[in-house]
């Protein structure tokens, strides 16, 4: 069981850092959203968001999850395929997919990958549908650019 006393010095922001004093057990679950500027007209967006991969699950078990997931709750959806996406410590897919939204059809790409222990990262990336190619490729290039920040003893992270 962790030590609940254990605290963290820092939470780094984009903007800065935050000092906490919070049990080692919170869980850091922010959600990032980046958006392309676009006056009055849809545009692209990419979410980064974080969850604990399950113990016992691989991150394509995950993935596979949230496939059969997002086939019962988006309407329309339909998986349009996949490509790697090559990180500087490990090489994944990212899902193509297609589904129906208030605002009409939606392209997106999900990839996932670890980030500490069983810490997973999901990038989102969605554009009103067709996912025009120029679109497509700066949104993949933006997932495939993350670097995972070395550990402060300096060993690279888990992958």
């Amino acid at each position: 069981m962790p030590d609940e006393t254990e605290s963290t010095a820092t939470y780094r922001l984009n903007e800065g850092d935050l000092a906490l004093d919070v049990p080692a057990t919170w869980r850091d679950e922010t959600l990032h959203v980046l958006r392309l500027a676009a006056e009055g007209q849809a545009t692209a967006s990419l979410v980064i968001t974080r969850e604990v991969l399950p113990l016992g699950m691989e991150v394509t078990d995950y993935v596979s999850a949230e496939l059969a997931r997002l086939h019962t709750t988006l309407p329309d959806f339909v998986q349009i395929g996949r490509v790697p996406v090559r990180w500087p410590d490990v090489v994944a897919d990212a899902v193509l997919t297609r589904w129906r939204s208030s605002e009409g059809l939606m392209d997106q790409i999900t990839a996932c990958r670890l980030a500490e222990g069983r810490n997973l990262l999901i990038f989102t990336a969605t554009h009103p549908a067709p996912m025009a190619a120029a679109a497509y490729e700066a949104l993949l290039s933006a997932i495939s650019s993350f670097v995972p920040r070395s550990k402060p003893d300096g060993a690279p992270p888990a992958a």
